[in-house]
């Protein structure tokens, strides 16, 4: 749910993935995943799924209903550098942290059990910069890690809601101050100057608000099955 909006605001440019509250690293490798947006009514019915793999297919498809008037992606960022911090990050090398994992996703869900075991066969290969903190005192440290020739992106996806008011108020204050394309992905009530510029008599039933640089962009799926892109005047 988040390339479309990547995709856009960074073409041309070599992107770094900062992300807050990263518990185990999987979505700071959003170029070894493989995207299906298939299901877009959009001009080219012969949409295929993306994948940026040189050598074939990625063994991890995310699906993701496109809906809107947007630009749907024709391939993946080649991200140059990831990092991300967490209170506690699990190791998903580790084979007990990984089962403690698997054991929180619903027992029906088998097929978001088999794309978790998947994505973690993956970034045991290559794994990203996870370091043990707190977001707000950690977000500049490793935001003055990425290379200086790279767009810096920094994203987050239901975090916020778990910081007190004050604590939000400081991590938007400190992100916004960052020379960095912010995307945010959280709960409707969760950042009201969001909220606030949906525009009028928009249906959210508990969707969460896509933002870029504090601007909303889109209403997405609590778990990223579709992408609703807001209208842009």
């Amino acid at each position: 749910m988040l390339l479309p909006t990547t995709t856009v605001a960074l073409r041309r440019s070599k992107p770094a993935a900062a992300q807050p509250s990263s518990k185990t690293g999987l979505w700071e490798l959003p170029g070894t995943w493989r995207f299906d947006p298939s299901s877009h009514t959009c001009p080219d019915p012969s949409s295929k799924p993306i994948s940026s793999l040189k050598d074939g297919p990625s063994s991890v498809v995310v699906d993701c209903d496109l809906r809107g008037a947007l630009d749907v992606p024709i391939g993946l960022p080649d991200v140059v550098w990831r990092g991300g911090v967490d209170l506690n990050p699990i190791d998903v090398t580790d084979i007990d942290s990984l089962n403690w994992l698997e054991a929180l996703v619903w027992p029906e869900h088998d097929e978001r059990r088999a794309r978790l075991r998947a994505a973690a066969r993956i970034v045991a290969q290559d794994p990203p910069l996870l370091v043990a903190g707190d977001l707000n005192a950690e977000v500049a440290n490793r935001a003055a890690q990425a290379p200086g020739d790279a767009t810096l992106v920094v994203f987050h996806s239901a975090v916020l809601a778990y910081l007190e008011v004050e604590d939000r108020d400081r991590f938007v204050d400190q992100v916004s101050a960052l020379d960095a394309v912010w995307l945010s992905n959280e709960g409707v009530a969760v950042l009201p100057e969001l909220a606030a510029q949906l525009p009028t008599g928009i249906a959210v039933n508990g969707d969460f608000v896509l933002a870029k640089n504090g601007v909303p962009v889109a209403l997405t799926a609590r778990h990223g099955q579709y992408y609703r892109a807001l209208p842009t005047t």
